[in-house]
This record gives structure tokens, C-alpha cells and sequence, in this order.
């Protein structure tokens, strides 16, 4: 019976120790994750990314690594959503139109005009809503949102001439990226739609490949595009919001210590963007105009009213949940 004993305390003892080692490895063992980006090097966004970095390297110190890879040097904005779906980059931080080609419901984020100002649109990220389409692309693609309060200014419109009325584009080629709603807008509105890849845009616009584009207001002074097209309408025809997001695989690999760590550093990484925009921007707007930019307010009435018939178009044939559009405009 003594012996018994003995030989089972010895084995719990062993376990125990195995245990213990195994806890104390799992404990000191190191996690790099790579984040893939468009934005270039000076762009809010990127900025934010080596932020958000920072804060998980010194969080847990120095156990998890997040390396930014922006300016699109791990692919075009699909190729990266893709690799984030099946592995191959870890971690992204995108504009959330990117989704809809894999979530359609996303489709309806990416049409002009469906927010009525930045306190809807932060409405929305925070609703029930868009808790939904989060768990589409967790079920769809495989990807974790981690947080989407990244939420910037809104797009604007920067052309080589000057526009006040629909009319001013009718014709005109205009830069889209890969993304079936930004066709749809754009063709609705009376431009050619052009793709062209986002770090691409500028060459298009310096060459004339392209008579216009769009983005964001806060990234026109990092991107340079009012150099070669100096006239910048303030359309604000999307409001505008960047998701980190991370592999479901990946994040499922992490201690649990570490997923918090993650996905805290995300959401006030979010806190940190949107005062890093507006107190940037208010520096790049009076730059721009020193180099040559004009930026001008625009009704924004007749494009809407453009658009019309695009929304309905959409909605009829299933390009987004029937009554989804709706749901958001309820959004108080």
C-alpha cells in the first residue's frame, strides 16, 4: 500500500512538473504576426498601425510582435484580404469596403451617401447591425474584426478640374479600386470608372490616365494625389473606417493573455486614429493649399438624388440583405 502511494505521488509529482514546464514555455514563448496595409508610410493609418505595435510590444513584453507591412508591399487590396482569409498575412488593417467582396452585406457600407454624417456612421460601428456582418466575415472568410473604431474623415473627391454640379464629371475617368459598389456609384454618377490599384493613383492622375479619384480627406496630403489633381470637392459621399482584423487560425493560436492584449491595443489604438486625423489634418489642410490645392464645398443634393435609382437597383437584386439599407438608415 506504502509503495502504491509512493509511486503515485512520484507520477502526480512528474506530472505536475511536466505541466509546470509546459505552462513556463507557453508563458516565455514569442508570437510575430505580420499586418499588411495600402496607406503609405505617412498616412494616419500606418502611423497608427506602428502605434498600435508599440502598445502590444510593451503590453507584453516583447512576447507578441506586430510587423507593418504598408503601402501595399504584400499585394493589391484584394490579394491582401484574401491572404488574411487563408492565412498566408496574418493580421490587416483595411478601409471596410474591402469585406464586400466576400460578405455582400458589406456592399451597402460601400454606397455613396448611405450615412447621413460621421455620428450616424459611428452609430452603425457600434450596432447590432454591424455586430452582424462582423460575424459574416468571421463565418465567411475566417477573419476576426478586432475593432473598426479606426474611423477617419470622409472621402472626398480630388480632380484635375474643378467640380460643382454632377455635370462637372460627366464622362471623366475615374479612378475605382477592385470593389463591384464603387462601380456602381461611380458609373451611376456619370463618370468611365477605371480600376486602378491605390498606390498606383498618383502616376494615374500625373499622367492622365485618370481624370479624378477619390479618398480619404485625411490621407489626400500623405498620398500627394492634389499635386497632380489640385482640386479637392468635398463629397463626403463615404464616410470612412479602417478594421484591424487577424486570422481566425492565427488568433486561435495565441495565449489567451495575448488575445487580450491584441485586441485592447486595437480599440484604443481606434481612440488614438481619430484624434491623430483631425489634429493632423488641420496642419496638411493649410499645406495643401500653399502648394496649390483649392478645396471647395459642394451641394451634395443633385448626386444623391443621382444615386437613387443605383440603391434601389442594388436592393432588387439581392446585391446587399433585402431591407438592410433600411435597418441603417433607422440608425438614430
Amino acid at each position: 500500500m506504502t509503495l502504491v502511494t509512493s509511486v503515485g505521488r512520484l507520477a502526480a509529482g512528474l506530472l505536475m512538473l511536466v505541466w509546470s514546464g509546459t505552462a513556463i514555455a507557453a508563458e516565455s514563448k514569442t508570437y510575430e504576426l505580420a499586418i499588411a496595409s495600402l496607406e503609405p508610410v505617412e498616412a494616419p493609418s500606418t502611423k497608427t498601425v506602428q502605434f498600435m505595435a508599440d502598445l502590444v510590444a510593451e503590453r507584453s513584453e516583447g512576447r507578441l510582435k506586430i510587423n507593418p507591412n504598408p503601402g501595399g508591399t504584400l499585394g493589391n487590396g484584394l490579394q491582401i484580404m484574401e491572404g488574411v482569409s487563408i492565412g498566408t498575412v496574418d493580421m490587416v488593417s483595411m478601409v471596410l469596403e474591402w469585406y464586400a467582396p466576400f460578405v455582400k452585406d458589406l456592399n451597402v457600407y460601400g454606397m455613396g451617401f448611405t450615412f447621413r454624417d460621421t455620428d450616424h456612421f459611428t452609430s452603425f460601428i457600434e450596432s447590432d447591425v454591424f455586430d452582424e456582418m462582423k460575424q459574416q466575415i468571421l463565418e465567411k472568410m475566417n477573419v476576426r474584426v478586432l475593432a473598426a473604431n479606426w474611423i477617419g474623415l470622409p472621402r472626398v473627391l480630388v480632380s484635375k478640374t474643378p467640380v460643382s454640379s454632377p455635370d462637372d464629371i460627366a464622362n471623366i475617368n475615374m479612378r475605382v479600386p477592385e470593389i463591384e459598389t464603387y462601380l456602381k456609384v461611380w458609373r451611376g454618377l456619370g463618370t468611365n470608372p477605371t480600376r486602378v490599384a491605390w498606390p498606383e493613383v498618383y502616376l494615374a492622375l500625373k499622367t492622365g490616365t485618370v481624370d479624378a479619384a477619390e479618398g480619404p480627406l485625411d490621407q489626400m496630403y500623405a498620398t500627394k494625389f492634389y499635386e497632380a489633381a489640385p482640386n479637392i470637392t468635398l463629397t463626403n459621399h463615404l464616410q470612412q473606417a479602417f478594421s484591424v482584423a487577424v486570422n481566425e487560425d492565427v488568433y486561435a493560436g495565441l495565449p489567451d493573455d495575448l488575445k487580450d492584449i491584441l485586441a485592447q491595443a486595437a480599440v484604443e489604438a481606434g481612440e488614438h486614429f481619430q484624434e491623430l486625423v483631425r489634429t493632423q489634418f488641420s496642419e496638411d489642410r493649410q499645406k495643401m493649399i500653399d502648394e496649390g490645392a483649392t478645396i471647395s464645398e459642394v451641394d451634395t443634393g443633385p448626386f444623391q438624388e443621382m444615386l437613387e435609382p443605383v440603391i434601389k437597383d442594388s436592393e432588387d437584386t439581392g446585391f446587399w440583405t433585402p431591407g438592410l439599407y433600411d435597418r441603417i438608415q433607422a440608425i438614430k
